[in-house]
């Protein structure tokens, strides 16, 4: 078993750890759940569960999955069905908060608070402005780095995949030309679309100064930020 089984990254395996020493055995809300990825994961930490997603199909996946575990169909930004201070865990996971548009984002993290009691702990997950993912376009054939570098195995694998799934690069470049005038560049936050939703959907990257000012505003205080290796980043880097 790796340090990543389970889990998207090892940013998100080092955050859940750190929670788990503060939130163990408490009610926990798991935002934005899908088919259920992070149920086993959350479910090591409380028998007290429960999952919300905006998209009724992906809850009636989860149901399938499991058809024991309360489920519903619930929008981030109004969690009215919930009282306050019910849960001691919130997390939003697989960057689901970049979905929303910026001035959402701290009506989202304003619902967690509210619902969150506290001693409660809220765990999100944003796509970094200075990253990877920001301004990839469906023509490059390695994702940008902040060092030159060159492998070939890097390259025959972009090029294998283009040459097995065609259609794929053709949806990518059709909804880059339709979303990339929606880009938008405000220094310290940015939208722009996404090439691991194939650029279909146009995404929130931040920066640790907009991180800190979503968190103050939404009443929260920002105690851990990991990067998507795992290490630990001091919150009050500039």
């Amino acid at each position: 078993m790796g340090p990543t089984d389970g889990f998207l990254d090892r940013g998100e395996a080092a955050a859940l750890v750190a929670a788990a020493d503060l939130a163990r055995g408490v009610p926990v809300l798991d935002v934005g759940v899908g088919s259920g990825r992070t149920t086993p994961l959350l479910r090591l930490l409380s028998e007290r569960y429960v999952a919300i997603d905006y998209a009724p199909n992906m809850i009636d996946a989860f149901r399938k999955n499991f058809p024991d575990l309360p489920a519903h169909v619930a929008d981030a930004r109004d969690l009215a069905a919930f009282e306050d201070g019910e849960f001691g865990l919130v997390v939003f996971s697989n960057n689901g908060l970049d979905t929303v548009t910026h001035e959402q984002r701290r009506r989202v993290l304003a619902e967690f608070a509210r619902v969150t009691d506290e001693t409660g702990v809220v765990v999100f997950s944003t796509l970094n402005r200075g990253g990877r993912s920001y301004l990839e376009s469906p023509f490059q054939l390695r994702r940008p780095t902040t060092r030159p570098q060159f492998s070939l195995r890097a390259l025959l694998v972009a090029v294998g995949r283009r040459l097995l799934d065609p259609s794929a690069q053709v949806r990518g470049v059709r909804n880059w030309l339709v979303n990339r005038s929606k880009a938008e560049d405000h220094r310290s936050w940015a939208l722009a679309p996404l090439q691991a939703h194939e650029f279909a959907l146009v995404m929130h990257f931040s920066t640790l100064d907009d991180v800190r000012t979503l968190v103050a505003g939404a009443g929260l205080e920002l105690i851990a930020v990991y990067g998507d290796d795992g290490e630990r980043i001091a919150p009050d880097r500039h």
